[in-house]
């Protein structure tokens, strides 16, 4: 009776929502925060984000409230969910507590993550309705993680849902709700100057900003970045609009959704080429000697954007392909050793299917344990708990996990903070061994300890 519920399409981007966010590594979702905010080059004045009103938002600074997130993840995740405020009066959360101080993890939790009962339940009534399709109706713990129970305790029901909610995805709507259509506007302008921060990372890279030029008598602008590589040239179009959630289940707004957003990005890209090929003058030290490509860069992952979405979508007069920024993160990690402007050329060929592809799962085939990107490392370390040189805790003999002899320290970085899920880190690798700390988390007064190994939250009990 709807057909238009019923299309491989619909069907394909309503399971890719439901599910994919899931598998991912929350390390680059949390790491990102950093370097999108904090790394922001300031080359415009924004209208409502500024570190302050940051903080305003948060309850805490950024990496003090990256911190409290990580206390409340980890109490959660050994605790069967649950974290007690109480536990902070406990003598085992001392140490932890001059890293992150009470009132800031207090502040946190109550500007960002709990609700009541009752505040679940209205959450719950302004979540968009979505007819025959209850089931993807949005989880209002992706709003506020925590629930506060009727004894004060705090319970997450998916505590990894903490985490994700301090990453740039999660605070748009944060934003939005509290700052409206002019947070829209500034996440725009960080994640175009997010995206040419990380494609700036490879040497030798030239970068030209939006361009204003003349076509007749009208006044146009090209992308916002050329990107020239020795091999490529590369027309970057970013867009920080997110998913609604009706065409996250795929409704019948999701054609005309991905038409709004990405045909338009797909257009401006041929725009500017045919600029470029015409001769315009505004683009004179654009080379043309070499090959040209276009990347919309996402915010958001637009999944089936590159496959199925194609047959409604503009066609384009360079390759094309959409990628989210964490592919784009990904693609320069891997560009730290090779040519990202080849590896592109390769993956978008004429003769390949490729590019109709995830770009993740093409550069998932060239990757290597130790690709890093260079932008998410830096970040990470600024966290507390993030480095491994901030704080050290003495080593508990007989604890921990060994890293084997002979991991080059790449490597071993790699494995702390891109392999599973990287959490509140209270280790830091020295000397091929995991230093430790303990978070005390007691429950019921039993005194139980979880502890940090390798990137990888493992539970002690003593």
């Amino acid at each position: 009776d709807h057909p238009d519920l019923n299309s491989g399409f619909a069907v394909l981007v309503r399971i890719a929502y439901e599910q994919f966010p899931y598998q991912m590594s929350v390390f680059e979702e949390v790491s990102r925060l950093e370097a999108f905010f904090t790394g922001y080059s300031e080359r415009k004045t924004l209208e409502v984000i500024t570190p302050t009103s940051l903080e305003d938002l948060l309850g805490a600074p950024l990496r003090q409230a990256v911190g409290a997130a990580m206390i409340l993840h980890g109490s959660a995740h050994a605790n069967s969910g649950f974290f007690d405020p109480a536990w902070m009066d406990q003598q085992n959360f001392a140490e932890i507590l001059t890293i992150v101080p009470r009132r800031e993890v207090v502040s946190v939790i109550e500007s960002v993550f709990t609700s009541t009962f009752d505040q679940f339940v209205r959450l719950t009534g302004e979540m968009p309705s979505l007819p025959f399709l209850d089931r993807y109706t949005v989880n209002p713990l992706t709003a506020r993680p925590l629930l506060t129970m009727p004894d004060g305790r705090l319970l997450a029901p998916i505590p990894q849902l903490i985490l994700w909610k301090l990453s740039p995805l999660e605070l748009y709507y944060l934003g939005i709700k509290r700052w409206g259509q002019p947070c829209a506007r500034d996440m725009g302008e960080l994640l175009e100057d997010y995206v040419v921060r990380q494609l700036q990372l490879r040497p030798g890279v030239t970068v030209f900003p939006e361009i204003e030029y003349r076509s007749h008598r009208n006044v146009l602008k090209s992308v916002d970045w050329i990107v020239v590589f020795d091999d490529l040239v590369l027309l970057v179009e970013a867009k920080a609009t997110r998913v609604p959630a009706p065409a996250r289940a795929g409704t019948n707004t999701v054609t005309d959704c991905y038409q709004g957003t990405l045909g338009k990005a797909f257009e401006q890209i041929n725009r500017t080429y045919r600029a470029i090929r015409a001769g315009t003058p505004e683009f004179a030290k654009v080379p043309t000697d070499r090959p040209m490509l276009g990347l919309v860069a996402t915010l958001d992952p637009w999944y089936m954007a590159n496959s199925f979405a194609r047959q409604f979508l503009p066609e384009t007069d360079v390759p094309t392909m959409v990628a989210s920024v964490r592919e784009v993160e990904a693609l320069v990690a891997i560009g730290q050793r090779q040519s990202a402007g080849a590896l592109l050329a390769e993956i978008m060929a004429d003769d390949g299917d490729r590019r109709t592809w995830e770009l993740e799962s093409s550069l998932a085939q060239v990757s290597v344990p130790g690709d890093r990107n260079p932008l998410l490392h830096r970040a990470w370390r600024q966290y507390p708990f993030g480095s491994r040189t901030r704080r050290r805790l003495p080593p508990r003999p007989g604890r921990g996990t060994r890293v084997p002899a002979g991991t080059p320290a790449h490597s071993r970085d790699h494995v702390t903070e891109y392999r599973g899920v990287p959490w509140a880190h209270a280790n830091w690798l020295g000397g091929g061994a995991c230093r430790q700390g303990r978070v005390g988390v007691g429950r019921g007064g039993t005194g139980r300890r979880f502890r940090f190994d390798g990137g990888r939250l493992g539970d002690g009990r003593q």
